[in-house]
């Protein structure tokens, strides 16, 4: 999935001021809290949309619906996104605070770095340094997305900021966005990932074939998806669609290129700005991913 045009400005003002955005938002709270937190891990499109919400009840439906989006096992009681998110949140409090005021460790250079990414794989600490203006270094290392962070203690006082933003960093940000579950990481090329389009009233996707787990039988090969589809118009939610694909080939006739192509119908006649969210689960492994679609009629 290839990095969105509003990701680098949404990065540079989350590095500015991660609470800035949250002014658009009905000083409640409850609502205030869940934004401005969550909006580190919030697709472009998901942002768009919460500002947007008319009122209570067409927000307290998005955020119940951002969980469940996200939820890896969504049998069971727990949701493990949610739960990995919180756990997120507490460790940045209190390992990461730094100057800020209790609660915020996860508003700090390296707090929001955890919360999008998770912990490095690797954390190096280094307090033997010959550089008089540098105090402190930290550097996280990130085997998945071959990444690695260089965060500097200037001053002495024990706050830590980036000393660069790698381009890999924002590509393994905005990768973590669209991650089913920020539980698991892991590196673009390593999940399921699709592209999702609209036209003529009908949903395409594009899937690598690469990523297709296919099941067989004597004379076929076969693979099942399903693709749920949020579809928002004008920014309010207006219909959810689930949609059941099989793709069946012959057994020693798979099809060439790069994608598994198909589509569905899904017909829209009303006028407006759309947003589809579309999460494409693979019926046999059970792995799933997400896209957007942006577009008027």
């Amino acid at each position: 999935m290839a990095i969105r045009t509003g990701a680098l400005a949404l990065l540079l003002a989350l590095a500015a001021s991660c609470g800035a955005g949250s002014r658009a938002i009905e000083r409640d709270p409850y609502f205030e809290s869940f934004y401005e937190k969550t909006r580190l891990i919030m697709t472009d499109e998901e942002v768009q949309i919460y500002k947007h919400l008319a009122d209570a009840g067409a927000r307290e439906e998005f955020i119940e619906e951002f969980w469940q989006k996200r939820d890896p096992l969504p049998d069971t009681a727990e949701n493990e996104a949610r739960d990995e998110f919180a756990r997120r949140i507490a460790y940045a409090n209190r390992w990461f605070r730094e100057n800020r005021s209790a609660g915020r460790g996860w508003d700090t250079p390296r707090g929001r770095i955890l919360i999008q990414l998770g912990e490095p794989d690797n954390r190096y600490l280094n307090d033997m340094i010959n550089d008089p203006n540098v105090k402190g270094i930290e550097r996280w290392v990130y085997y998945a997305y071959q990444l690695e962070l260089v965060f500097v203690d200037s001053a002495g006082f024990g706050e830590y900021k980036l000393r660069s933003w790698p381009p890999e960093l924002l590509s393994a940000i905005d990768h973590a966005r669209f991650a089913v579950n920020p539980a698991t990481g892991g590196a673009k090329g390593s999940v399921l990932t699709f592209q999702a389009g609209y036209r003529d009233g009908r949903i395409s996707i594009a899937v690598p074939l690469k990523r297709v787990r296919f099941s067989e039988s004597a004379e076929t090969i076969q693979a099942d998806f399903r693709v749920t589809v949020y579809v928002y118009r004008d920014y309010a939610k207006v219909d959810t669609r689930v949609l059941d694909q099989r793709l069946q080939f012959p057994r020693q006739g798979l099809p060439g290129g790069k994608n598994v192509d198909f589509s569905l119908p899904l017909p829209l006649t009303a006028k407006g700005r759309y947003f589809l969210d579309v999460i494409l689960q693979d019926l046999l492994t059970g792995a799933r991913s997400r896209d957007f679609v942006d577009f008027k009629l």
